[in-house]
């Protein structure tokens, strides 16, 4: 009896496991699916890249594509997220959230310069996106920051150069600094009008832009 049952029971796992082998590529979409609506993003990636291996000849779920990116993206597989991302607007599916997913994941991964072509990328296929411009202006308005800093900077130490009784705002060592720092600020306006171009009412660009204008009239 005792060796009747213990077949009985492997037999059952055995109809188990073949019964989960079955599942067909739309079963695990599913599955992927149901995962992701309740945020297992790694148990849903996994279910869905299942349902993919099975997914034979037939053209590939756009939706399906565009999920797997979100799920690769929120696991922090970020290369894996970006080469779904890619396939996701190369099949024109949720484009323009496809672009800020793959822009975001390139700004987490710190590679600046792809994270800004892919917002150009994302503008020229979303030209009236103001979310995208303003991602943009913000991008510019930062690195124009940098050269206003450098010249406030300059003549932040000149002034206190001449506090120190180093020398006078009359000497050529503070006219030298003060010149230098103009070219700083004249180094920002460009980059700043460029962000300005992509948002004008961008409320850093303005008031780098009217600092700037001030420190070189002087």
């Amino acid at each position: 009896m005792k060796r009747f049952f213990l077949a009985i029971v492997l037999c059952f796992g055995v109809a188990v496991g073949f019964a989960q082998d079955e599942k067909t590529a739309i079963d695990l979409k599913n599955d992927g699916n149901d995962a992701l609506r309740a945020k297992d993003y790694p148990k849903a990636l996994h279910l869905y890249e299942q349902a993919l291996s099975k997914w034979g000849d037939e053209p590939k779920d756009t939706a399906m594509v565009y999920n797997m990116a979100v799920c690769a993206y929120q696991t922090k597989s970020f290369d894996k997220a970006i080469k779904l991302l890619d396939e996701s607007i190369a099949l024109n599916y949720k484009k323009e959230t496809a672009f800020l997913y793959k822009a975001n994941a390139y700004k987490v991964m710190k590679k600046d310069d792809e994270y800004v072509k892919t917002l150009e990328e994302a503008l020229v296929a979303s030209p009236s996106d103001d979310k995208i411009k303003g991602m943009l202006a913000t991008v510019y308005a930062k690195e124009a920051n940098v050269f206003y800093t450098s010249g406030a900077t300059i003549l932040k130490k000149a002034a206190a150069d001449v506090a120190a009784a180093k020398y006078k705002t009359t000497d050529p060592q503070y006219k030298e600094a003060e010149e230098k720092a103009k070219a700083e600020f004249t180094k920002a306006l460009p980059i700043i009008e460029k962000a300005l171009g992509y948002d004008p009412e961008n409320a850093t660009a303005k008031q780098l832009k009217a600092a700037c204008e001030q420190m070189i009239k002087g």
